[in-house]
């Protein structure tokens, strides 16, 4: 008796043959991170893996055990191991901030008993009595004032403790933000990227909004590493970032994508919105050039192309950077130093992209 599997569960055998057959072609060994590797390449789930891999291929780069292990590492091994530290740090951070408040109200519960206490005590020591109940009172005094000093310590213990609860909350903090900065140019990274275009993808379905991507990269950027040295390449990546940061303002935030690539994210906008602002930065880059502080040699003007695409409801982030990324090579194949948006795309160019 024959089984009809649904159309879903074809294209994952189908997925599945792809992966085998791949493997077998390039001898590589199917063991179960090679599987997950070249599954999720042929899958095409992971677009920066596809770009790489596509690159590679291009390059005549024999795809072997060795490149398959460094694919591994770089594409799943480490992006698991960075997900479950933010993932831990966020878990502790949170309760860090609850143990606080606890110990917060602890001290104000104690603060108020002290000042009960204190007030019974004054009233014990002015008691008229008998001798014997005078000496009761006197014991209670004793314990009162004992009680009294095991709250002002516990107070200042908690004060104490509150205070290093706070350190080491923000010490935790700074260690997410330094973990999700690029280093050279002082804007998100990848992986903070990562986090924030599917966070903002969520958001926009959940808020039936838009936004749009914005992809971007220096022209001609082996001109300056291979002819200057990478020095200066450095220098126009940070040039080119604090740009992209000052022009962005509020309206979007950048992030350093890898190599010369950036990109943009522009909450609330279309795309002639994301056009302006993509606009008004390749003005600005255009205006900055590099120069030898010490010899007055000037390197040249830089120069960015940019790509856009807006979100479609329920796409995925990899499809819109597949779109966004389109449009930038169409506007490096127009001659550069220009924006070109979805919309300049061919119908032909735009069913590849999907």
């Amino acid at each position: 008796m024959s089984t009809s599997l649904s159309p879903y569960m074809d294209q994952i055998l189908k997925n599945s043959m792809n992966s085998f057959n791949f493997m077998n072609t390039h001898k590589i060994l199917p063991t179960s991170e090679n599987y997950q590797l070249w599954y999720s390449y042929t899958a095409q789930d992971d677009f920066s893996l596809n770009r790489v891999v596509d690159k590679l291929i291009t390059n005549k780069t024999s795809l072997d055990e060795d490149i398959s292990k460094k694919l591994y590492k770089k594409f799943f091994s480490e992006d698991t191991e960075n997900k479950t530290l933010v993932n831990t740090s966020r878990g502790f951070k949170d309760e860090i901030t609850k143990l606080k408040f606890i110990l917060q109200d602890a001290g104000k519960d104690t603060s108020s008993y002290s000042g009960s206490i204190n007030n019974q005590k004054d009233k014990l020591t002015n008691f008229n009595g008998s001798d014997e109940l005078k000496e009761i009172a006197k014991l209670v005094v004793q314990d009162i004032e004992n009680i009294n000093s095991q709250t002002q310590k516990l107070n200042a213990q908690i004060d104490k403790s509150s205070k290093k609860i706070e350190t080491l909350k923000n010490n935790l903090e700074d260690s997410r933000l330094e973990s999700r900065t690029d280093a050279l140019t002082g804007i998100g990274n990848r992986k903070y990227f990562d986090e924030e275009i599917l966070s903002l993808v969520e958001k926009t379905k959940d808020e039936d909004d838009n936004f749009c991507l914005v992809i971007g990269d220096i022209d001609y950027f082996k001109k300056f590493n291979d002819t200057f040295g990478h020095q200066v390449g450095d220098e126009v990546l940070k040039v080119v970032a604090q740009v992209l940061k000052n022009t962005s303002g509020i309206l979007a935030t950048p992030y350093r994508y890898g190599g010369e690539e950036f990109v943009i994210l522009v909450p609330k906008s279309q795309l002639n919105d994301a056009s302006k602002l993509s606009n008004n930065i390749k003005k600005a880059i255009s205006h900055k050039s590099i120069k030898n502080k010490d010899t007055g040699q000037n390197f040249g003007k830089i120069t960015m192309s940019f790509g856009i695409a807006q979100f479609a409801n329920d796409e995925n982030p990899e499809s819109i950077i597949r779109r966004a990324d389109a449009a930038l090579y169409l506007a490096k194949d127009n001659g550069r130093n220009r924006v070109q948006i979805e919309t300049d795309l061919n119908e032909e160019t735009l069913r590849k992209t999907c």
